[in-house]
């Protein structure tokens, strides 16, 4: 069925075309022919058998296929693609070999004499499940490990050809229901203008990969495969995530000078790589990346950047199915901080909770794990564990600029029980004769209401202080920020967050305590002046938002912002504010002017 032609106005013009609000997730402007994937959607159901064994049998053909199937992927993506395609189909050959969860699927045919396609949608469901409520990017991005695999293997037992996206002849913005690594990196790159998926999340692989070509794409979009055919002109627009279909002569040369315009915007945030972050009134502040691995590290240095404000320490412990010794985790801390040349590298110790555990841990189930056994409380909990972190890090700081920092930090009690454990280890290494920094700085995320409240008090317990906008706007407004039933309460334009940041942007200030932000508010172009206005001197951000941000503060003064900040304290809403920040600041992320 086809879409009904809507219309659409602005600035007096009446203009046509189908528009579709889906989520941006890699910016830019796409205009070209749709090319849609009709990948046969297949259901799966449950069937009870009277021969186990030969659906083990299946299960196990369908297993070594795919597993050379990936082996030949693997093979093919090293000789022609990026460190990050090679990485992720090294992942997807460890989970075909995962003794758990291939073994979960034989206990499932087992135990329930059921055949071998349902067994393995079921507890690949479970796992994306367990992996899609987690709220870390990285960790939610395994549920697309698990989807790829799971579909492989079905896709196999159920002899299913795969998607035709590999048949693309010329440029086009690849439709599709969901996008999976393995059929994206099968395509010829230069022949793609934009992708657009009906499904999809914003840590999803294929939405990564797409942000690394450079390549403008949209998710989310309701019911595109019931209005979009091959051939139909579209117009995508990766920042705003808005699809426009068979528009007119009139949008598309609007579009077509938007393009012109960013592509001129792009080469002046070029220009920004190594210029120091400076306001326009001459005011220096500090930009710093977030990352999880030496990669993110050395690609956000090359932006010029004062450092890593927040390295997640947490992959280490979920790559595998053991705990990660005080060797390995020294050397994944040395070479971070040797990479830095100099520069700071704030480590993040462990924050897993019962929604983002190895099974290793043996932590028990919770019924509200956000507000549970996590972070700082488990680490606490897990001295023995809690201990060799520290040693590693410690030991690490003996190699550059190594700096420690406290996740969920909920009161001063905690905070004391951690630092007392610092400095335990501190005494057993100098025994022991094991070179450290005995001055190295620690600090603590302010992520929970009753911290940043209290901001005052832990500021005169640490050396810096660094807000998690992420969860401290999920726990002060009691909105889950992963439940798409709510998304539309969580944000950070409410009077009450913005309130919040703002007094431990002022403790830290007023007790001479460094304060940064590291969630993604950091790199919001719309709340930067804000920040900035606010006193904020160091933002961390994903490396992406760097070079944006550089040029957003140097058009800025700090001096007019604190006049907008007290006008926007005032306000009573987050419409109010959000309609105050937009029609203040849309130059910062719309099409840029040239001045």
């Amino acid at each position: 069925m086809r879409g009904k032609r809507a219309r659409a106005s602005c600035s007096g013009h009446s203009w046509g075309g189908i528009f579709i609000k889906g989520i941006g997730v890699s910016s830019g402007i796409a205009i070209g022919r749709a090319f849609v994937d009709w990948k046969e959607h297949v259901e799966i159901e449950k069937e009870y058998v009277d021969d186990v064994e030969m659906e083990l049998d299946r299960l196990n053909a369908a297993v070594e296929v795919a597993g050379q199937e990936i082996q030949d992927l693997y093979k093919d993506v090293a000789s022609r693609l990026g460190r990050d395609e090679v990485e992720m189909f090294a992942c997807h050959g460890m989970m075909i070999a995962d003794p758990e969860f291939i073994g979960q699927i034989k206990g499932r045919i087992i135990t329930e004499s059921v055949n071998a396609e349902w067994a393995v949608r079921s507890v690949a469901d479970k796992f994306i499940h367990v992996f899609e409520d987690m709220d870390d990017d990285y960790l939610k991005s395994k549920a697309d490990d698990v989807k790829d695999v799971s579909a492989r293997i079905c896709r196999l037992l159920l002899h299913i050809e795969g998607g035709d996206m590999t048949a693309l002849q010329e440029k086009s913005i690849v439709v599709a229901r969901n996008f999976t690594a393995s059929e994206i990196v099968q395509i010829d790159r230069d022949r793609v203008l934009g992708f657009v998926s009906q499904e999809g999340t914003l840590a999803s692989h294929s939405i990564i990969m797409a942000r690394n070509w450079g390549v403008p794409a949209v998710v989310d979009v309701s019911n595109i495969l019931d209005v979009v055919e091959t051939g139909d002109m579209m117009i995508v627009d990766g920042m705003d995530g808005v699809i426009i279909l068979n528009p007119d002569e009139e949008i598309i040369e609007l579009y077509r000078n938007k393009q012109a315009c960013l592509a001129k915007f792009n080469e002046k945030l070029t220009d920004m790589k190594m210029k120091n972050t400076v306001t326009k009134d001459g005011i220096p502040l500090k930009i710093y990346a977030n990352g999880d691995n030496i990669r993110d590290l050395r690609s956000a240095m090359e932006k010029g950047i004062s450092g890593i404000g927040l390295f997640r320490t947490e992959r280490l412990y979920m790559d595998r199915d053991r705990l990660p010794t005080e060797s390995e985790q020294l050397g994944v801390y040395k070479k971070a901080v040797l990479d830095a040349g100099g520069k700071t590298v704030i480590f993040r110790t462990l924050d897993i909770g019962c929604d983002k555990v190895p099974g290793y841990l043996n932590v028990p189930d919770e019924e509200n794990p956000a507000l549970g056994y996590r972070a700082i409380r488990l680490s606490l909990s897990r001295a023995d564990i809690f201990r060799i972190q520290i040693r590693a890090l410690l030991r690490a700081s003996a190699f550059g600029k190594a700096k420690i920092m406290f996740p969920m930090i909920s009161g001063v009690e905690e905070l004391r029980l951690a630092k007392g454990l610092i400095d335990d280890v501190k005494n057993d290494l100098k025994k022991e004769g094991i070179p450290f920094n005995p001055n190295i700085e620690i600090g603590v995320m302010i992520e929970v209401p009753s911290a940043a409240i209290i901001s005052d008090l832990i500021a005169r317990e640490v050396d810096f202080m660094s807000i998690g906008t992420n969860d401290l706007i999920q726990y002060t407004l009691a909105v889950d920020r992963m439940n798409r039933n709510l998304s539309h309460l969580f944000s950070p334009f409410h009077p009450g967050v913005l309130r919040l940041v703002k007094t431990v942007i002022d403790n830290g200030r007023e007790k001479g305590v460094k304060v940064s932000i590291c969630g993604e508010m950091a790199g919001d172009p719309l709340l930067i002046p804000v920040l900035v206005g606010m006193g904020l001197e160091r933002f961390s951000m994903n490396a992406d938002s760097i070079l944006r941000a550089r040029w957003i503060i140097a058009q800025v003064e700090r001096s007019e912002m604190r006049d907008v900040v007290e006008q926007i304290l005032s306000l009573s809403s987050v419409s109010e504010v959000r309609r105050f920040c937009e029609e203040r600041f849309s130059s910062f992320r719309q099409c840029i002017p040239e001045n």
